[in-house]
Formats: structure tokens, C-alpha cells, sequence
């Protein structure tokens, strides 16, 4: 009857073992799917406003403005600059006229 008890409590113990590494294992998989599924989110949420005028919502393309590449919208002809563009563009060329005036806006 002893032995009966040891191989019982050994085999709940060993169901114990599994079923604990099985919810280790699921929470596991579980957090890689919400990372994955975050992820995959935030690009849908950027593919929607990717290159997208941000008065009129129409699409923008890339043009050259003395060697910088600045995004201008199809529609309404705004031209807007990414990071550190307007900068670039300032320093490029000697302020005078209506850049200097832009310069000391943003200086």
C-alpha cells in the first residue's frame, strides 16, 4: 500500500511538473504573438499616414530642393521638411533675401 502512495503522489507530482512548464510555456508564446501583433499594428497605423500632407491629406511625393530632398503634396503644393532639412538647406547657401528671413525665424 506504501508503494501504491509513493506512485500516485510521484505521478500527481510529474502531471505538477508538466503543467506548470506547459503555462510557462504558453505565457511565453503568448507575450511573442502581443509583441508581434503590437508591431505589426504600428506599421498599419504608419503605412496609413506614410507620405500623407498633413493639411489636406492628399499624397506627397519627394522633390529636390537645391540637393535636399523635401516632401511637397500633390494637391495643395505645401512643402514640408523632415528632421534637420530646413538646417541643411540654410547652410547650403548663403542667407540672403527671403532664407535669411527664414533663418532668423527658426534660429
Amino acid at each position: 500500500m506504501a508503494s501504491e502512495d509513493i506512485s500516485r503522489s510521484g505521478y500527481s507530482r510529474e502531471e505538477e511538473y508538466f503543467y506548470k512548464r506547459n503555462q510557462e510555456l504558453i505565457e511565453k508564446k503568448r507575450k511573442e504573438l502581443d509583441a508581434q501583433r503590437g508591431e505589426r499594428e504600428a506599421a498599419e497605423r504608419n503605412a496609413q499616414h506614410w507620405m500623407r500632407c498633413p493639411k489636406c491629406g492628399a499624397q506627397m511625393k519627394e522633390v529636390d530642393l537645391a540637393h535636399i530632398k523635401v516632401d511637397k503634396c500633390t494637391q495643395c503644393q505645401g512643402v514640408y521638411f523632415d528632421h534637420e532639412e530646413l538646417e541643411t538647406l540654410l547652410e547650403s547657401r548663403e542667407p540672403t533675401g527671403f532664407l535669411s528671413g527664414l533663418k532668423r525665424l527658426f534660429v
